[in-house]
């Protein structure tokens, strides 16, 4: 569903009103079927409409799939936990709050929406288990219409999302898809043109905010299983775009430095002439020249930079042409694809930070403990409320660097929902007699609210406003309405925001340099590890693993920074590493061994220094020794995309090259021969 702007008939506010409309629908609908099947909590219905809700059908299908899971698991371990410990309210404390915490830590290892489960889990057990401790007998019974409300909710919004003006996947991923291989394209032109030498800062944020923007997609593709238009069948056939698009990255990256390391080589104008004569032609991997086709051996240092230009030049060539191929055929199913694209299997992965989880994890706990502690000692009826929220303030925002501003921000949206149910609840819902006139009463907050759901930077507020009224409505069968009782069941909300932003500003207070000096150890201990594989990896999880890093780097420093330009020439040692590995893999052994040696020093280098620390010169001579043995004829490089880290000669020898520039860009030229 794309909406066009500017137009008359459909103006700019039409799809937030309309998404409004549609949760709004939903939500009402939810409530309209608990009361009449007589559910006890009707507002966890309207509430879970909200949380579920996206704009995008198949998220709103992949997220709802997850809540229920993580419903479940909660629920059922609430009822396991509660009449054991029920008589040791400490320990019942003790134990919710690890279950909660570990819960945090282990989702927080997977980035993927497979998180949603394991987190929901452990906040679900607090919600149904600490209400439950003044009556523990009903605590199944709790459980029970926790987890109906739940599914009712997921079901009501699934259905008007998927019924009502779907939005496909497609619809949003497709777009961005395709802008990216066009900034891409002109990346590559620049190239050739004018050797991207760009004078100006934003012409290097764009090429880094590209590693970005290739993330964002790879997390948005993780919902193609759950859309329902063709995408849905071809899952990897968005694998291997995706792939592409981060194989591009360092091959582009490698090309425009050595066009740099050139300079105005008039050897490679023949070459580069072809290549913009082949873009221009519409870039058909099949019509593609031979870049090495007229090149001969390679003698000396230029004519090694030389070879590196044009293998990279044919790499990008070929994956940027199979993409284009692959983009094609998504726009439409009937097109043909080649044999190799078509039986083709890749599995890209994220990042994860275990010391990041482990402290996530540990912060919810203790905060959940104290709360816990105080609602004991102090004997407060409501005391449960704020344990809960405390949980969920903990794992909404765990993965940010710094939770604490999004903690208080989350928590003032939710307390200010609070005096708006307020006046619905004393000043109009006693007057309300039925379910439409209810309806027509709820309707114009949950319209002008939910009318910024959509906007990026209040979205995630206008959810949380929605959570507090509802909560704070707390809609029945029957109107119940105490003051006393309305004030003292919020005054939680404001324990549970200053517990959680409390004990995550002291347990993991961690500052933007921090945390990109964190991501920039784990990146050099990733290349450590690279360099001392015993077998070649997998070229897939080297490219997603170092895109991701500095897609992290990216967001948190900005395009542009030292540490972001960095962090993208490590994705290209990365990708030589892996390539060096495929060489040695497929070598004879005097060049086995120099790729040995060469690999166990960047290894200890890698391993043993911080970021930024210049590579030993023992390493520049086990490069070049390996170089020597690569000597003697250049041979065509082989095979598509799916094999950029291949095994002939010359993508070797042109890995080795990248390499040495990476590590050693002001180092004296190579010499074929050796030397003393």
């Amino acid at each position: 569903m794309q909406w066009p702007r500017g137009v008359w008939l459909v103006p700019r506010w039409w799809p937030a009103l309309l998404y409004s409309a549609k949760n709004a629908l939903a939500a009402l609908m939810a409530l309209g079927i608990s009361l009449s099947v007589g559910q006890p909590l009707p507002f966890w219905a309207m509430t879970t409409v909200y949380i579920v809700a996206n704009p995008v059908s198949a998220a709103t299908r992949s997220k709802a799939v997850y809540r229920a899971f993580g419903t479940v698991i909660g629920a059922a371990v609430a009822v396991a936990l509660v009449p054991m410990l029920v008589d040791w309210p400490l320990m019942l404390s003790l134990a919710l709050a690890l279950w909660v915490g570990g819960c945090l830590a282990v989702s927080l290892l997977d980035r993927s929406p497979r998180a949603y489960v394991l987190m929901l889990a452990g906040y679900t057990a607090t919600i149904i288990g600490f209400p439950s401790v003044t009556r523990p007998e009903a605590v199944f019974d709790v459980a029970a219409a926790r987890v109906t409300e739940i599914l009712l909710g997921i079901t009501c919004a699934t259905v008007v999302h998927s019924l009502i003006l779907p939005q496909s996947l497609g619809a949003r991923l497709g777009p961005r898809l395709a802008a990216w291989l066009d900034d891409a394209e002109t990346w590559l032109r620049d190239i050739l043109e004018t050797g991207d030498v760009p004078s100006l800062q934003a012409g290097v944020r764009d090429r880094q905010r590209l590693a970005v923007d290739a993330v964002d997609c790879l997390l948005l593709a993780s919902h193609v299983p759950y859309d329902t238009s063709h995408w849905r069948e071809a899952n990897r056939t968005v694998q291997a775009l995706l792939y592409r698009m981060l194989l591009l990255l360092p091959v582009l990256s490698g090309l425009a430095d050595r066009r740099r390391g050139l300079g105005q080589d008039d050897a490679l104008q023949p070459a580069m002439a072809h290549a913009r004569t082949w873009l221009d032609a519409g870039a058909n991997p099949a019509a593609q020249p031979d870049f090495l086709a007229d090149e001969g051996p390679a003698r000396g240092w230029s004519d090694l930079l030389r070879e590196s230009f044009l293998v990279r030049l044919g790499q990008a060539g070929t994956v940027l042409g199979e993409a284009r191929m692959l983009k094609a055929r998504l726009d439409d199913p009937t097109l043909p694809l080649p044999p190799a694209l078509t039986g083709e299997r890749v599995q890209l992965r994220l990042n994860s930070d275990p010391g990041l989880a482990l402290l996530s994890g540990l912060s919810a706990t203790i905060a959940i403990l104290l709360v816990c502690a105080f609602w004991i000692l102090t004997g407060w009826p409501d005391g449960s409320g704020a344990a809960v929220l405390t949980g969920v303030f903990c794992c909404l925002f765990a993965a940010m660097d710094n939770p604490v501003p999004m903690i208080l921000a989350f928590g003032v949206a939710i307390t200010a929902g609070v005096p708006l149910a307020g006046i619905w609840l004393f000043g109009f819902l006693p007057n309300v007699d039925g379910f439409v006139p209810l309806c027509l009463v709820l309707l114009p907050p949950m319209l002008f609210v939910g009318a910024f759901l959509l906007n990026p930077r209040h979205g995630q507020l206008a959810t949380a406003f929605m959570m507090g009224f509802f909560s704070a409505l707390a809609l029945q069968q029957e109107y119940t309405a105490d003051l006393e009782r309305f004030i003292n069941s919020n005054i939680g909300q404001v324990l549970a925001v200053i517990a959680s932003a409390g004990v995550t500003a002291t347990v993991r207070s961690v500052a933007t340099g921090a945390a990109v000096a964190r991501l920039a150890r784990r990146q050099r201990a990733e290349l450590g590890r690279l360099a001392s594989a015993r077998t070649p990896p997998d070229p897939a999880h080297v490219l997603s693993h170092a895109n991701d890093q500095l897609a992290l780097i990216t967001q948190r420093l900005g395009a542009g920074d030292a540490a972001a330009t960095m962090g993208l020439r490590e994705v290209r040692i990365a990708v030589n590493i892996a390539q060096i590995q495929v060489l040695r893999a497929n070598a004879d052994r005097p060049l086995r061994v120099a790729c040995t040696r060469l690999l166990q020093t960047a290894a200890r280098h890698f391993a043993q220094s911080a970021p930024g620390t210049p590579p030993p010169p023992a390493l520049l001579v086990h490069i070049d020794r390996a170089l020597r043995f690569t000597l003697g004829g250049a041979a065509p490089h082989t095979g598509h995309a799916g094999e950029l880290i291949g095994s002939d000669r010359a993508t070797g020898r042109a890995a080795l090259v990248a390499f040495r520039r990476n590590l050693f860009p002001q180092g004296a030229d190579f010499q074929p021969e050796r030397t003393a």
